[in-house]
């Protein structure tokens, strides 16, 4: 069955007339016309006929033009829900986010997304580093908040901010009677690390490779509290994120090592699929992260910043211009 030619009839009877039909489908009346009758020969029946000025139905017509009065409601139906999605009154964004950044970067971004955005749905994944980018590969995260990892060559990233580790331990260890410590003094002692696939444990073990420094025991751990309670009972030192660990600072029952060489810094990245097109709501959340950029205040020392290094071309203006656009 022609649609086209099923329009052109549902017009005519719905208008009244052939003349209102050509007008609403910007033909002339002739050409609607040839559509109906062509239609009835395709169908081998009488659908319509003249009678004076007025359209008169055979019981085919009748008929037909109950199912064509629900497809057409359909189709305008469809259309308006299709401009709902394009003007962001109904949607779903999926973004994922490591736990730490699900507590401190996600609160005040989902809040102010859902303030400008209240009808589109947002489902929040959490996951250690590797897991999320795992999640965009596997397209069941559209976006996430990762640290950087190496990535498939299908994910692109998109710079957002700096992150700061500092060395903690127990107020009994040798290393709190210090002022400062270098991070080569670190070889031979116990250290504690997140799990494998935690941005923050590349990037002290990165640090740690750069250096020549080797623990003689690393533990790993996906819990927060293991580890704080593990460092508070001496058994070896860790690089955490300070907010962290706020109440234990206060209380007295861990201490922050300054180094020599400087904390653990690594970057936060927005990453998204290179082969599949952003949804509305992923375009419009990453264009309200280019124009918060350093406006929302972040707990602790999260801080966003303009580059990676001179002569980055990968921030986020470039999804603002072109959200599809590989990089």
């Amino acid at each position: 069955m022609n649609l086209k030619q099923l329009q052109a009839f549902y017009l005519v009877v719905k208008r009244g007339g052939y003349t209102k039909a050509a007008e609403e489908l910007n033909v002339t009346q002739p050409a609607v016309t040839m559509q109906v009758k062509s239609f009835e020969r395709s169908l081998n029946l009488k659908l319509i006929q003249q009678v004076g000025k007025r359209v008169q139905l055979s019981e085919a017509g009748e008929l037909l033009y109950q199912y064509a009065s629900k497809i057409f409601d359909l189709a305008d139906e469809a259309n308006e829900k299709m401009r709902d999605f394009r003007k962001l009154m109904r949607g779903t964004l999926k973004i994922g986010t490591t736990k730490n950044y699900a507590r401190y970067i996600m609160p005040s971004l989902l809040s102010e997304f859902q303030k400008r955005f209240p009808r589109i749905k947002v489902i929040l994944d959490e996951g250690n580093s590797e897991d999320m980018a795992g999640s965009v590969l596997e397209m069941k995260n559209e976006l996430a908040f990762i640290s950087q990892l190496n990535l498939d060559r299908k994910i692109r990233s998109l710079f957002y901010a700096t992150v700061e580790f500092v060395l903690v331990a127990s107020p009994e260890h040798r290393f709190s009677q210090r002022k400062c410590i270098s991070l080569r003094e670190l070889n031979g002692e116990p250290v504690i690390l997140r799990e494998k696939g935690s941005g923050s444990r590349a990037a002290v073990l990165r640090k740690f490779q750069e250096y020549g420094i080797l623990p003689s025991v690393i533990i790993e751990s996906s819990s927060l509290d293991f580890i704080v309670g593990y460092v508070k009972q001496n058994k070896g030192v860790s690089f955490m994120f300070e907010p962290d660990i706020q109440v234990e600072l206060e209380k007295g029952t861990l201490r922050v090592i300054p180094i020599e060489e400087g904390n653990i810094i690594f970057f936060t990245d927005i990453i998204y699929h290179s082969e599949k097109s952003l949804s509305p709501p992923a375009q419009a959340f990453l264009k309200m992260v280019e124009a918060l950029r350093g406006e929302i205040a972040i707990p602790g020392i999260l801080r966003p910043i303009e580059a990676r290094e001179a002569g980055d071309t990968t921030g986020l203006q470039q999804i603002k211009a072109n959200p599809n656009k590989r990089m």
